[in-house]
């Protein structure tokens, strides 16, 4: 019947607008629901899949944290960045005549497969920025439509793929569906192409997570090992879209319960945090943080971003924590991120002698390192024997490694501190191996780095007689 319903108004919608609209109203029965949980119980009943992403979600009441946020509460925001203008097609004259398919999903039938189709051509190929933009919101606002069907997504989908749409397009339909359709979005787990299950679910996932947390949450917790760590990030991403606070409840949490990426997701959740809440949400979120190791975190997560856009206010910002051992590392995160290097430098001499200011000169000397490798070491050789001394060798060999392996690590054995010794010779070894594997082993059985240290280096395991 459905389908006889969709003929008629495809028939019918040159000659009748209005009845058009009506009959798409009547088809609109394919609503969100607005309160649903994974059932975990049901799993045995099916075959998991060997990604461990099975998970069976059924329509119940649930009873969301914090305010009780549902579906319906949130207004997701999504943004297309366009492709350069590069091997575009010329826009189809049917793009004039098919004015209608840009009308409110409120005013007209559900868009068609031949309508889908049309739009997701110009929203990849047509040679305007400004087209290809205003087709892809379209179908954006297709999927936040109450008749929005399970149908119309594989359509899209279908139409993506034939077109050649970009990373950022799948990213931004897969949020769009999860966040608008979740129940059909999570099924399609199980339905999608095994070679492409893990990317759509973690384009998917923080748009799930950004209406339905808890659900998300499942999911990811079913997972483990690299799966669950790339999904995490992801689900992190969501819960942040969702509310700033319970993702960082939920970012607490994984850390009393141990979780050996902590420092990893805290960073992330500080990137989250401030593309949610700008930068003076940002500041105050950090600053609020209780003192600590995961505050430590997020404060090089915040330092990054903000000394990317405004290193000079970023330093000036910055310079309350230089008394704070725990949040050293922040200052070379400020100095890596800031393009003047000569300001960054003069910028590091002005603070006091602390363990930030040596992480801070650490960074200067490995961008000179990578610039200026013969100056650096003039300086570096000309300081007197101290822990600045053995700061500014460390970051040297991270700069001077990507050129010269075999220098790097010959350097490396000059620092004092055994603990920094071995991790540079390490780290310079990495790169020495890359441009020369039968020296980086010459090198390595009189290095006297343990055996295991081998496997940092090269991945595979030692040939040593």
């Amino acid at each position: 019947m459905g389908k006889y319903r969709k003929f008629l108004v495809h028939s019918f919608w040159v000659l009748n607008t209005v009845v058009a609209f009506l009959l798409g109203v009547e088809l609109g029965t394919n609503s969100i629901s607005e309160n649903f949980v994974e059932s975990y119980n049901q799993a045995s009943e099916r075959p998991k899949n060997t990604n461990d992403l099975s998970l069976s979600l059924r329509r119940t009441e649930i009873n969301l944290p914090q305010d009780g946020k549902t579906i319906t509460d949130k207004t997701n925001q999504l943004e297309v960045i366009p492709k350069g203008l590069a091997g575009r097609v010329k826009s189809p004259s049917s793009s004039v005549e098919n004015k209608s398919i840009y009308d409110s999903p409120a005013n007209r039938a559900p868009l068609s497969k031949a309508e889908i189709k049309s739009l997701v051509d110009l929203a990849v190929k047509s040679s305007d920025p400004i087209e290809r933009r205003k087709a892809f919101d379209r179908i954006l606002e297709e999927i936040k439509s109450e008749s929005f069907t399970y149908e119309q997504a594989m359509n899209i989908r279908s139409a993506m793929h034939h077109g050649g749409a970009n990373g950022e397009q799948w990213k931004t339909f897969d949020y769009a569906w999860g966040a608008n359709d979740p129940v059909s979005a999570v099924a399609e787990i199980d339905n999608i192409p095994e070679q492409y299950r893990r990317g759509f679910t973690s384009n998917m996932l923080p748009g799930l997570a950004s209406v339905e947390p808890k659900a998300a949450i499942g999911i990811v917790e079913a997972m483990d090992g690299e799966m669950r760590k790339q999904m995490t990030g992801r689900l992190i991403e969501g819960l942040a879209d969702y509310d700033v606070n319970f993702a960082t409840d939920y970012v607490m949490k994984m850390a009393e319960n141990g979780d050996p990426n902590i420092a990893q997701h805290m960073k992330r959740l500080a990137k989250e945090v401030l593309e949610t809440t700008g930068l003076e949400g940002g500041l105050d979120w950090v600053e609020g943080l209780e003192e600590g190791a995961l505050q430590a975190s997020a404060l090089r997560g915040v330092a990054n971003e903000y000394a990317n856009d405004q290193p000079e206010q970023a330093a000036k910002w910055a310079e309350q924590f230089i008394d704070s051992d725990q949040n050293s590392r922040m200052f070379g995160e400020i100095v890596r991120e800031w393009g003047d290097q000569v300001a960054a430098s003069a910028w590091v001499d002005s603070l006091e002698p602390s363990q930030g200011q040596r992480d801070a000169i650490s960074a200067v000397y490995g961008f000179k390192g990578a610039k200026t490798p013969e100056k650096a070491l003039q300086e570096i050789q000309s300081m007197p024997q101290s822990a600045d001394k053995d700061y500014a060798l460390n970051g040297f060999i991270s700069g001077l490694a990507g050129q010269d392996g075999e220098a790097a690590v010959a350097w490396a054995a000059e620092i004092n501190m055994p603990g920094m010794r071995e991790s540079a010779m390490v780290r310079a070894a990495k790169q020495y191996y890359k441009q020369d594997s039968s020296a980086t082993q010459e090198w390595f059985v009189a290095s006297g780095l343990p055996v295991e240290a081998w496997y940092q280096i090269s991945g595979t395991t030692p040939k040593l007689d």
